[in-house]
């Protein structure tokens, strides 16, 4: 037994040896304190599914649902952060196979792609328990099983490529682009033929119809969808649903500019952006055929381009939103370093430009990593004192600390509160619920929910609210109540504290 268990060590030190690194470079992402505005309202949305209430139809986000889900399981932040740690890793065990089967002759490709990949992801938020990291284990497990089944007709293989796609989709929408290189490859470049041959069999439906792997891949892909569609029938939240994790991504797309969830398509030149991905799409076909690159060759340039695709949707700045891009271009760092065709390497090449000047025109935004660890460091030598390792991140970390603890020794599990500010981490670490579906105050907003919110307050009457000073914008209903209803009994560093007077002391 020991002799097989060194046996397989020696046989997969170099992968086990980088999985050792993804779990050095994620152990200061456990010691963070809640900081990351997105991951508390994933936490709050995770903890009213604890408490019963529905995704969308009692608490509000614009994602899908599979993202809350494992909030809602890992409960906090740190195991949160874990599950990220281990769900990586096995995503990290699967592009090391998938490059193992892409250049099966060359150990230097695998090594520098996968620490390429792991390391890039590193520099983009990808300690952050983002939907976008999450996205890396179903597609990664599904380009590989679509390589090592793609002379298979099993309608289970196929089905099973469409389910892991779909669990991308339903952790954030982009990742349906990744599904659409899968079927833009199978119609176009799989068989490897002439685009006139191509146009052809395009104009014969009969022909590209009959490949049962698209049915089952796209069967797999819509089943998942189609039965949360079906669940949020059932309990009452199919129209918010409907609307908030999956139409209003189509406004989101071109709101950057807008600072609003409503805007046209062209208005951010994602028509332009199509176009140009499309034109290179028809520019890689004839290159395919003619420079004679492998199925996987053709599979991860498609892949690339229309991840990148994904990336640029919004063109907003986060840097986690290149990490969709950035696992298929580490493989094509691989082949631009190790491939002996010139050819492929002067096309991955182009890619690279063009991948250059889409993230200068954007202008993603760059978070220093090197400080990140020092800080990590100095707070666990003893250098840093527990505040100042906090402060760190953002100046009102101590701050958000402070006022869940307010909420947890001066009101009870079952009490709805209102925080007019964007601090959805308050709710989560203090385990409260807000009064309505709104866990920020500019998703009330961007969505006009002033009216709901009110409503909700005369349901719920909460006994404690809080006015973050920062806070612009006017809320005269709020500010009506808080008048006639409510005393202002202290302060936390930016927080004005009120507790509602109905008979009782406010104390």
């Amino acid at each position: 037994m020991l002799k097989k268990l060194w046996n397989w060590i020696e046989k997969n030190e170099g992968l086990i040896l980088i999985l050792l690194l993804v779990v050095v470079l994620r152990i200061p992402s456990l010691y963070e304190p809640n900081w990351y505005g997105d991951e508390g309202i994933y936490l709050a949305l995770g903890q009213g599914l604890r408490k019963g209430l529905v995704f969308y139809r009692d608490i509000h986000d614009n994602k899908p649902p599979m993202l809350y889900l494992l909030a809602a399981i890992a409960g906090n932040v740190f195991y949160f952060r874990l599950m990220l740690m281990i769900w990586f890793g096995a995503a990290t065990v699967m592009f090391f196979r998938l490059m193992q089967h892409l250049m099966p002759k060359s150990e230097k490709a695998w090594y520098v792609s996968s620490l390429s990949m792991i390391l890039l992801t590193t520099l983009n938020e990808g300690n952050i328990a983002n939907a976008e990291i999450f996205i890396v284990l179903p597609v990664v497990w599904g380009m590989l099983l679509t390589l090592l089944s793609v002379k298979s007709k099993s309608f289970k293989k196929w089905l099973g490529i469409g389910l892991l796609f779909s669990v991308g989709f339903l952790l954030k929408v982009p990742a349906g682009f990744d599904m659409a290189a899968i079927v833009i490859w199978l119609v176009l470049f799989e068989k490897g033929k002439k685009l006139k041959e191509i146009i052809k069999s395009l104009g014969d439906k009969k022909s590209w119809l009959r490949d049962k792997r698209l049915w089952w891949l796209v069967l797999g892909f819509l089943l998942p969808i189609g039965l949360s569609l079906i669940y949020y029938a059932i309990v009452g939240g199919f129209e918010p649903y409907l609307r908030s994790a999956l139409l209003q991504n189509i406004g989101y797309l071109s709101s950057w500019g807008t600072g609003e969830h409503t805007g046209g398509l062209g208005a951010s030149g994602l028509m332009i952006r199509a176009g140009i991905m499309g034109l290179l799409i028809l520019g890689l076909l004839p290159a395919t055929k003619k420079f004679r690159f492998s199925k996987g060759e053709s599979l991860v340039m498609v892949w690339f381009l229309f991840s990148l695709f994904g990336a640029l949707l919004s063109e907003r700045p986060y840097p986690h939103y290149l990490i969709q891009p950035i696992v298929p271009g580490a493989i094509l760092l691989g082949f631009l370093l190790f491939s002996k065709n010139k050819k492929l390497k002067m096309v991955v090449g182009g890619l690279g430009l063009i991948t250059l000047l889409a993230v200068l025109k954007i202008r993603f935004w760059h978070y220093p990593i090197v400080p990140y660890y020092r800080n990590f460091i100095e707070y666990s030598i003893g250098k840093k004192s527990k505040e100042e390792y906090r402060a760190y991140f953002d100046s009102r970390v101590n701050q958000t600390y402070k006022l869940a603890e307010y909420l947890q020794t001066t009101t009870q599990p079952d009490d709805r509160v209102f925080i007019w500010g964007n601090e959805p981490y308050v709710y989560a670490i203090a385990k409260r619920m807000p009064i309505g579906r709104y866990t920020v105050s500019y998703h009330i907003k961007d969505f006009n929910g002033y009216e709901e919110t009110i409503n909700a307050w005369d349901k719920y009457l909460p006994p404690v609210v809080i006015v973050m000073e920062y806070e612009e914008g006017e809320f005269e209903t709020m500010y009506s109540r808080l008048g006639t209803d409510y005393v202002m009994v202290g302060k936390i560093d930016q927080g004005l504290i009120y507790r509602r007077v109905n008979g009782i002391k406010a104390d």
